[in-house]
């Protein structure tokens, strides 16, 4: 599915933590499932379980990072922990329009929304994120 590739993993997308760099790999490569399987048109139902499963692991992800956080004292916890429920907030919206009018241009705003939200996300409060970490002694 390399050739539906929403996103491609770099090295500007590692933040230097290895549970958090394994689950934004883990992400992409859902992220790119997703967008596989739009472009392919796949039926409605693969689609619905497709992102049924990025929500869940976007949950479990972004409970990762703010243990983190919360363990590590990080300073900008409540500003990044707000970043986390705004995309939260953006994916429900989407699950809930998709359920009742799934379109492909739909399907496909919401690959652009999770590609965009992603990068920039990891390349900038990831980074501090992951930099205060490893200043703490994680790796």
């Amino acid at each position: 599915m390399a050739s539906h590739a929403i996103i491609t993993w770099n090295a500007s997308l590692s933040c230097g933590v290895t549970d958090i760099d394994e689950d934004h790999k883990k992400l992409v490569s859902m992220i790119n499932r997703l967008g596989g399987a739009v472009l392919s048109a796949d039926p409605q139902e693969v689609l619905q379980e497709i992102l049924r499963e990025l929500v869940q692991y976007v949950v479990f992800h972004f409970d990762r990072e703010e243990e983190y956080m919360q363990e590590y004292d990080y300073p900008r916890f409540e500003q990044h922990q707000a970043q986390h429920r705004q995309l939260l907030d953006q994916a429900q919206e989407f699950v809930e329009l998709l359920g009742s009018r799934p379109t492909q241009e739909l399907w496909q705003q919401l690959g652009d929304t999770l590609r965009a939200w992603l990068v920039v996300h990891i390349e900038g409060e990831d980074h501090e994120l992951g930099a205060f970490l490893v200043n703490q002694g994680l790796s």
